[in-house]
């Protein structure tokens, strides 16, 4: 049967709303979203999903929500997540995804900043919301979703006047909702940023920008109806949202949800994914126990060092990942000898490039142009320049689309200042070469210039520390050592398995103090002797504990930054 391709089914399809219904009334009986439950794969259909969500679209209305009314979802990924994403926008709703590891301060900031007026939670986090509500008086309703396959949302608390609490199942109204028209520059979402920098701020994204980017990614990686992710970043992400559950809803695959971080492996044996989306640290993480399986054994050890026999421990790699399986990275700069470290173990590996306030996609490596160490060719559709490049073409990117963000949600100073004339100003560095291919090379606020002028990428330094084994984390930043002069220095945080592995090998339980910064030191001359000698690490710190992270691993510089200048 030929499927309809949503690139090509005309104007009436603008917005996620009449894109995700299509798909619902095409393919009805095929599943959707897949979510385990003990040991078996539980299916959600495309129809039983258009119907819930019609059923969200329609209590909400019951409770008085009107069209352009913001609501927040505050839960991990579920089908019910996603059902209450799509009844929001039926309803002709603003969707406000919240990061669920957030904590008071930031959370309180997102929900009362965004007049959120309804609250979508899991049981989890329901007495989290329950000890805030009184500062968030835009709260008039909270429904309670499931927090587990197979679970009841629970009892609902009485809350204060003005304000309704009900469990997904209450809220669901089987009667006709009333439709609702929205016309594609109507804002579907609030995002906010992950805070890497500080305070987060709330990028409104049109219908017309997700349609566009979905529709765009489609045409580029050339995908159909074949393809099945396995949801595994936050759903609250752009990244996420977008490529790994609307894009794949889109054109009729299918959408299984990890269980976890721990039993990531073994969803990906048993889902074999056509495509997966993940950040840097997760293909590090991969990368790291496909080489400790390789190695730990002679024979494979043996086989893999030859080129003749390499095949025969890739095939299992394929297989036990999913033969055929594309991986993405995005959410931050991969490494170029990670990437070519799994390509050369068999693994189909793009990086691709986007921001929040880009819907995200901007370029993306596909099999038709892929080139490590870059992040592919820039969308049809999308202008992409380099502003005031360097003797190295190096300059800000800066991007100009039907992807580009309204402007952030209730602060107009910010949106002055990020666009100018239709082009947003990234703060990302990057150029861009002969063959049209973006490299990006990092952000122009983490930029060290040495006292001769030279100019030093943090997060190229990084990459090159992180080839050692000992070093699980790092962070390169300038440290002013007189009124002019800076010199580079490096935060790192060990890798305590590899280090009880060396102390193990040299007869010892553990390393003095002095034993562990020796060993550092070393790995720092190594890592060192790779680079121009401006561009190498003078002094460093040993972190104690992990360094800050947002939920898709990116290291929050902002927050070491200021502990190193308190």
């Amino acid at each position: 049967m030929q499927l309809p391709n949503p690139l090509t089914i005309g104007p009436s399809m603008d917005t996620i709303t009449s894109l995700i219904d299509h798909s619902c009334r095409t393919f009805g009986a095929r599943a959707a979203l897949l979510q385990k439950n003990g040991d078996a794969w539980q299916a959600t259909s495309y129809a039983r999903l258009g119907t819930l969500a019609g059923q969200i679209a329609a209590g909400l209305q019951r409770h008085g929500f009107k069209p352009g009314s913001h609501a927040a979802l505050l839960a991990p990924s579920t089908p019910e997540w996603v059902a209450a994403y799509l009844g929001i926008l039926k309803a002709g709703g603003v969707v406000i995804p919240v990061d669920k590891e957030l904590k008071g301060v930031e959370l309180r900031h997102i929900l009362g900043h965004s007049e959120a007026e309804v609250v979508f939670v899991d049981q989890d986090h329901r007495d989290t919301l329950l000890g805030m509500l009184e500062q968030l008086p835009a709260v008039r309703l909270m429904v309670i979703l499931p927090s587990s396959p197979g679970t009841a949302a629970g009892e609902t608390p009485a809350l204060a006047p003005g304000c309704t609490c009900v469990t997904l199942k209450t809220l669901l109204d089987t009667t006709e909702f009333t439709p609702v028209v929205r016309r594609p520059n109507d804002t579907a979402l609030i995002l906010y940023t992950s805070g890497t920098t500080g305070r987060s701020k709330g990028a409104m994204l049109s219908h017309a920008n997700i349609v566009f980017n979905i529709r765009g990614a489609v045409s580029h990686l050339k995908l159909d109806d074949t393809i099945h992710t396995l949801s595994f970043l936050p759903i609250n992400h752009v990244f996420e949202q977008v490529c790994g559950i609307l894009l794949p809803l889109s054109i009729g695959g299918k959408v299984s949800f990890s269980e976890s971080l721990k039993k990531l492996g073994e969803n990906l044996a048993e889902v074999r994914p056509t495509f997966f989306v993940g950040v840097p640290a997760v293909y590090r993480m991969i990368l790291d126990r496909m080489m400790k399986r390789v190695t730990e054994r002679l024979v494979t050890r043996l086989l893999f060092s030859f080129a003749l026999t390499r095949q025969l421990v890739t095939s299992q790699i394929r297989k036990r990942l999913g033969s055929g399986t594309i991986f993405i990275s995005g959410g931050a700069a991969l490494d170029p000898e990670v990437a070519a470290q799994l390509t050369r173990l068999g693994v189909t590996i793009y990086q691709g490039y986007g921001i929040t306030e880009t819907s995200p996609v901007i370029a993306a490596e596909s099999r038709y142009g892929a080139r490590i160490g870059t992040v592919g060719r820039v969308m049809a559709g999308i202008e992409v320049r380099i502003d005031n490049p360097n003797g190295e073409q190096v300059g800000e990117i800066l991007v100009r689309g039907h992807n580009v963000m309204q402007g952030y949600f209730n602060d107009s100073q910010a949106t002055a200042e990020a666009l100018e004339d239709g082009w947003y100003h990234t703060g990302d560095l990057g150029r861009l070469d002969s063959d049209g291919f973006l490299t990006v090379c990092g952000r122009v606020k983490n930029l060290i210039v040495t006292p001769n002028g030279r100019n030093v990428y943090p997060e190229e330094v990084e990459n090159e520390i992180l080839k050692s084994p000992y070093i699980a984390e790092a962070v390169v930043y300038a440290h002013r050592i007189g009124n002019f002069e800076e010199e580079i220095r490096a935060i790192l945080y060990p890798n305590r398995e590899a280090l009880a592995e060396y102390a193990a090998g040299i007869g010892k339980e553990d390393l003095s103090g002095d034993e562990l910064q020796r060993l550092l030191r070393t790995e720092l001359l190594s890592a060192g002797n790779r680079l121009a000698p401006y561009k190498r690490v003078k002094e460093f710190i040993v972190s104690q504990e992990e360094l800050p992270k947002t939920t898709t691993r990116k290291i929050k510089r902002f927050e070491l930054h200021a502990r190193l200048s308190g």
